[in-house]
């Protein structure tokens, strides 16, 4: 009987160490996965928030909550990208005029959740301006579902202005390329249901907005009050990078270059191709000489010696005109002026984001103020120009070419340790380098610029 005791008390203690070395080991094999993945926490909230209905990028694939078929899932979305988040509906879609949306269908899990359709989630002063939309599914019957006002046959993307509109850098970068991105695939029969938007915005960007579907857009804030129904919905728009397409992430299909043309078509614009220079350096030949358009902007990051940079330009080949940035109805003749030009110089600034009108092969030429902005400079406007089967030059002033030279002595921060500025966050740098500086150009030295410029033009 003891032995029988002792071998029971044995057995009891060896299952309790294994529980123990269990209890202790799941949790770092847990950490450990997570650690491989480098999923970030608020992913991981997102994923839960939603229910069973969401999804989340892991290792590269899109998980979604059904796992029927991919095309009987209903409810799919990603919130995993740091600039948008984005959920394609399917089934029985009513669009409601409070910015509500229903879905009903029988694979659907009866759930709520509220996003803001804008490809800026993390900015919250742009957010601000949002219309939130509440996203409900259900796999009740369509009886308990407002009345359709409408019916239609095609898709719908929703989608926000935001908080920027009026801005040619903002709208391109959040809103109009990635609705290209999201809308691309449909071919033109999609609805676009736009909140937040001006009518100024949409009349500035109807050309462009009616490329993109040949269907009327639809105001949600003055339209029709009535409930729109759908097969399918997209809530929000897909990002990809800064003012342009990833052409990897579309298999090869399109790129920033479509985007270009469909802008260059949008607007009547035909000039396809930029001048093609040979034979002698300064640019002459038959059909004439380089045209540059040399963007001069009102206040901050101005030119200030408009008329010395023109006139060395001159002297180097060229055929010069002085623009300054278009606003609202302004557009389309602005575009023409950047359609006829084979190279655009422009202080890094909204006013460089036109470069989507230039003809394929011409030449952007980004002056980049005092500050340490090189890095930001050339993911706003130098990928974007590459992307867009442009050339890029690159031009970094010195400081004396800086107003704020004459503003600081020499061995103040602001000039000696733009860094520092910078670890002070965003506003610190906003206010040091984009709103108080103006560039006085050296025109010898911006020569060398304005040749490279020309060279790329053989």
């Amino acid at each position: 009987m003891a032995c029988e005791k002792k071998s029971v008390s044995n057995f009891t203690v060896k299952v309790g160490l294994v529980l123990l070395a269990g209890c202790i080991l799941a949790p770092i094999s847990l950490a450990t996965m997570f650690r491989h993945y480098a999923v970030p926490l608020q992913t991981l909230s997102l994923l839960f928030s939603v229910g069973s209905a969401s999804s989340v990028m892991w290792g590269g694939e899109r998980i979604g909550s059904h796992r029927s078929g991919r095309n009987e899932r209903p409810v799919l979305c990603d919130f995993s990208s740091s600039r948008s988040d984005v959920c394609e509906l399917k089934g029985d879609v009513r669009v409601l005029p409070n910015a509500t949306i229903v879905l009903h269908h029988p694979l659907a899990s009866r759930q709520s959740w509220r996003m803001k359709p804008h490809a800026r989630k993390n900015d919250r002063h742009s957010l601000a301006r949002v219309t939130e939309v509440t996203v409900t599914s259900s796999h009740a019957t369509n009886r308990a579902a407002p009345r359709c006002t409408a019916n239609h046959t095609a898709p719908a993307v929703v989608f926000s202005v935001g908080g920027y509109a009026g801005n040619m850098f903002h709208d391109l970068t959040d809103v109009l390329v990635p609705l290209f991105i999201t809308t691309r695939r449909f071919g033109g029969d999609v609805h676009l249901l736009v909140s937040d938007a001006q009518p100024w915005w949409l009349d500035k960007f109807r050309p462009l907005l009616r490329g993109l579907s040949r269907h009327d857009v639809v105001d949600m804030d003055r339209g029709s009050r009535g409930v729109l129904c759908y097969p399918h919905v997209v809530v929000g728009l897909e990002f990809h990078k800064e003012m342009s397409v990833d052409a990897a992430r579309t298999a090869g299909e399109y790129s920033m270059a479509d985007f270009a043309l469909l802008a260059r078509r949008s607007y009547g614009l035909t000039r396809d191709t930029a001048i093609r220079l040979h034979g002698r350096s300064d640019g002459d030949r038959s059909s004439g000489r380089p045209r540059l358009l040399l963007i001069s902007r009102r206040s901050t990051r101005a030119f200030t010696n408009v008329g010395a940079i023109a006139r060395a330009a001159t002297a180097l080949g060229y055929e010069v005109v002085v623009g300054e940035p278009a606003r609202h109805a302004e557009l389309p003749s602005f575009a023409r002026v950047v359609n006829s030009c084979d190279v655009l110089v422009g202080v890094h600034g909204a006013g460089l984001a036109n470069l989507v009108f230039l003809p394929a092969g011409a030449v952007v030429v980004q002056v980049v103020p005092l500050g340490g902005l090189d890095a930001m400079a050339a993911e706003d406007f130098g990928a974007p120009a590459r992307d867009a089967r442009l050339r890029y030059v690159h031009y970094r002033i010195a400081v004396a070419e800086s107003t704020l030279a004459r503003r600081y002595p020499r061995d103040h921060r602001v000039l000696r340790d733009p860094a520092a500025v910078r670890r002070e966050g965003w506003m610190a740098l906003r206010a040091a380098y984009l709103v108080g500086q103006n560039v006085t150009l050296d025109v010898r030295r911006f020569g060398d610029a304005l040749r490279r410029a020309m060279e790329l033009l053989r």
